[in-house]
């Protein structure tokens, strides 16, 4: 089911860059809807990257996570 949602995540963000910057190339503004996407896909990505920190800091410093919530991501 992980191996999906990546799938369709990174479909989506390559549609919706492509779609972007080939309106700017052809000088149109995009739609609200694209823009809008591609704020939701920004702000997903960001908030992934700071929890990943998050977890790499604590794993750093010795915390002692739970093996369960680990084990759930494969």
């Amino acid at each position: 089911m992980t191996q999906f949602v990546i799938f369709i995540y990174a479909m989506l963000s390559m549609f919706v860059i492509t779609a972007m910057s080939r309106n700017q190339r052809a000088q149109r503004p995009s739609s609200e809807m694209m823009t809008m996407v591609g704020w939701g896909l920004f702000s997903l990505s960001s908030t992934l990257a700071v929890l990943m920190v998050g977890l790499a800091v604590a794993l750093a410093l010795g915390w002692n996570l739970p093996a369960g919530t680990l084990d759930a991501l494969n």
